[in-house]
């Protein structure tokens, strides 16, 4: 079960720097890193974006292989899936390949097990940024050409295939493929339709052989991960039949950030290799047009998901609402109705019981908690990509407490999964959770490290 996670001195900048290299290094199954030593033991799609980022800064090839290896489970339609595994950890992972059956669907690589669905499209950006990092630019000039392709393709993938109103918003087709598996919103969906439990089929969990319960996702919302697995099996995979009375089609936030700022990045890199970006201008322009004329509540101030298939917004305050500050899609009057919300007591916590920033779920609201996954704990990759976003709009000493909360936290208990959001800890809880040595933690403290 979860390690109790204790206080440590801060360690010297070098020292850190070193622990961090560790982490990654200790994490390494061939041509890439799987994010944890056990609770995840293949690649995952965004996480090999964030870690591809440290790299860059000591271990460019390393960097490198991290997408490629990524890149080789793209399916011939352009979706990037959100699992590559790997041959030689076959069994100690649900759901596993077997399970997820793709083998032998149509435009699936015959080379390459993987799940079905995908992440947020984080590649664009993390090009851009490892182009600023490479050690000789001439030498890796063939290797950013390829990924550009490569990126591209995702990105047509995703208007083409999950934007069906052409609007300029990608819908997920399961939590997952968020990134942020167990935020409360989810069950706003799955109360929408009816499951049938004979629909669900048998399985047996392994995340809890390596995580104490109370701090995942509960059984009642594994079952609905499940039967949504279970949907997009029985057809296939097909696009776009398998949509037809699929009930579980989300527009949102943080997932079309995602995607916009890597168009941002991809006509960057298109100048400089002097390819066409003609399409990705035009998708780009659609994308925050509709971040705003769709996903913004001007009531609220806060970007909301959309449930495309109940036709609503689903008007929760997780963090993810935040993140467009980091693509630009906020004028200015939204820009600073979002840093207040940072800046109150949802994210920020009171004078008496102050809170880290950011927790990932508004600590104002019932379904807050501060343990359970995506619930609440404050987790590094957000923490970047608001760190980036409020940069962007010039709050730079809001930007660098989002910075030094994070490298606070990754001083006193190390480089974990998700921290709990208050500074007072209660006695007898640990300060981090989920898997330690986790390695999207320890590149992103690397990135940060590269700026001092």
């Amino acid at each position: 079960m979860s390690e109790i996670s204790l206080p440590v001195e801060p360690l010297a900048s070098e020292t850190f720097i070193r622990e961090a290299q560790k982490v990654l290094r200790g994490n390494i199954l061939r041509s890439f890193t799987k994010p944890a030593p056990a609770l995840y033991p293949h690649q995952w799609n965004w996480d090999a974006g964030f870690i591809a980022l440290g790299y860059a800064h000591f271990d460019f090839k390393q960097a490198c292989s991290e997408l490629t290896s990524l890149f080789r489970g793209q399916w011939s339609n352009g979706m990037l899936p959100q699992i590559v595994f790997s041959i030689q950890n076959t069994g100690k992972y649900f759901p596993g390949y077997a399970f997820w059956n793709t083998r032998g669907v149509p435009g699936k690589p015959r080379n390459a097990r993987t799940s079905g669905i995908t992440m947020p499209p984080v590649h664009g950006f993390v090009l851009e940024r490892m182009l600023g990092a490479a050690p000789d630019v001439k030498t890796y000039k063939p290797f950013f050409r390829k990924m550009f392709d490569k990126v591209a393709l995702l990105h047509r993938y995703c208007y083409q295939h999950r934007d069906p109103d052409s609007e300029g918003l990608s819908f997920i087709c399961h939590p997952w493929e968020s990134g942020m598996d167990n935020l409360p919103l989810w069950q706003d969906v799955f109360e929408c339709f009816n499951m049938d439990p004979a629909d669900i089929p048998p399985y047996e969990r392994r995340d809890l052989e390596h995580v104490d319960a109370e701090y995942r996702p509960r059984k009642e919302s594994y079952d609905r991960y499940i039967y949504l697995v279970n949907l997009l099996r029985r057809k296939r995979y097909q696009e776009p039949e398998v949509w037809k009375d699929y009930p579980f089609q989300v527009q949102e936030p943080l997932f079309n950030t995602m995607l916009s700022r890597s168009n941002e990045a991809l006509i960057e890199l298109g100048a400089w290799l002097r390819r066409d970006t003609g399409q990705i201008r035009e998708w780009q322009q659609q994308t925050i047009r509709a971040l705003n004329s769709k996903l913004w509540d001007t009531n609220s101030g806060m970007y909301f998901a959309y449930d495309r298939v109940h036709r609503k917004l689903i008007k929760q305050h997780p963090a993810s609402g935040l993140i467009p500050l980091f693509c630009g899609a906020p004028d200015h009057n939204q820009a600073a109705r979002i840093v207040a919300w940072l800046q109150s007591p949802a994210f920020s916590g009171t004078p008496e019981n102050p809170a880290w920033l950011c927790p990932s779920y508004s600590t104002q609201d019932a379904r807050f908690d501060e343990r359970r996954y995506w619930r609440g704990p404050v987790w590094i990759n957000i923490n970047w990509l608001l760190y980036h976003g409020l940069k962007r709009y010039g709050y730079h000493v809001l930007a660098a407490r989002v910075k030094s909360d994070s490298m606070e936290l990754m001083h006193r208990y190390g480089f974990w999964e998700y921290y709990h959001p208050w500074k007072n800890v209660p006695k007898g809880q640990p300060g981090g959770y989920g898997s330690g040595n986790f390695s999207w933690t320890a590149a992103l403290a690397i990135d940060w490290m590269a700026e001092e």
